[in-house]
């Protein structure tokens, strides 16, 4: 094993553990091809990063990462669903009106990055193949904003500093689910390869649906568009992910993906985050309260 290797791991954990984690690395690559020992590699130094950051599942900071991980993921998904639907919308509307001309390329470019990260948040949420999926949903944030970035960056660059924060945050949430520990991830839900194909359309069917159905967007644009991709991939996520809040500090974690979402796009203003921030803690503390009237009844047992 290369002792680069071994040096990611902090002094401790290194003096305590490194014998071990250097005879388990051959045992795994001893005979193997180029590509199992670059997974090898990989792992070990996803590991070692996980423990230097202190976001390990024995660790505060990786539980709460678990914790946050599967709604990150769905409004991931929800924020890509609803600007699918907004952009192939548009085009239905203009098809129908005999105005529909050929996309441009970055159009094209934002939305195969849109619909990259739908799929990735999904089969994430699947459980299915998690880290992939999830480089998969960053890879296509981040292709998004930058196809919106380029045509305004010969622009002021004062307007290109006032759009970070719109253009940021879709990657960072979608990369936030990346620091979830390995084996605190979303279990397993599709066990087949055509299940995740399955999942996939459906997932493309319920965007087409929502085109075909309100292609003007009369409705209330953000709770509709935005709300049902969001409720179907909280239903993805499962019981599971709600077990998983267990404490203030996790309910607020879990909470901020959709809140920094809802700011930096535009869609809730301060005042709005705000309140919303407040519901968050009046949960909390009710919760709280709960548990503590709980834990005081006696156990008829």
């Amino acid at each position: 094993m290369n002792p680069l290797l071994l040096r990611l791991y902090p002094p401790g954990f290194r003096r305590a553990f490194g014998e071990e984690i250097g005879e388990a690395y051959r045992e795994a690559t001893e005979g193997a091809g180029p590509g199992a020992r670059l997974r090898e590699t990989a792992d070990v130094v996803a590991h070692a990063l996980r423990l230097r950051l202190g976001i390990g599942s024995a660790q505060a900071a990786g539980r709460l990462s678990a914790g946050a991980a599967p709604f990150a993921l769905a409004t991931t998904a929800a924020y890509a669903a609803f600007n699918l639907i907004g952009t192939v919308g548009d085009w239905y509307v203009m098809r129908i009106a005999g105005t529909a001309g050929s996309a441009a390329p970055l159009v094209s470019l934002m939305n195969g990055g849109y619909l990259l990260t739908l799929v990735g948040a999904v089969v994430a949420l699947a459980g299915r193949s998690y880290a992939a999926a999830v480089l998969c949903a960053v890879a296509g944030a981040a292709a998004s904003s930058m196809s919106f970035l380029l045509p305004i960056w010969h622009l002021s660059p004062g307007l290109r500093w006032d759009l970070v924060g719109f253009l940021l945050t879709p990657v960072l949430v979608a990369a936030l689910p990346l620091a979830c520990p390995p084996d605190l991830r979303p279990a397993r839900r599709v066990r087949s390869g055509a299940g995740v194909l399955a999942l996939v359309a459906w997932a493309g069917l319920l965007v087409a649906a929502m085109v075909v159905t309100d292609p003007l967007g009369i409705g209330l644009v953000v709770s509709w568009r935005f709300g049902v991709p969001l409720a179907a991939a909280l239903v993805l996520a499962g019981r599971q992910a709600f077990a998983g809040i267990r404490s203030t500090a996790a309910l607020a974690f879990a909470a901020a993906p959709l809140l920094t979402t809802l700011y930096f796009s535009g869609w809730a203003g301060t005042e709005k985050v705000l309140a919303a921030a407040g519901a968050v803690v009046l949960t909390a503390v009710a919760l709280r309260l709960r548990r503590g009237s709980g834990s005081d009844t006696p156990n008829p047992a």
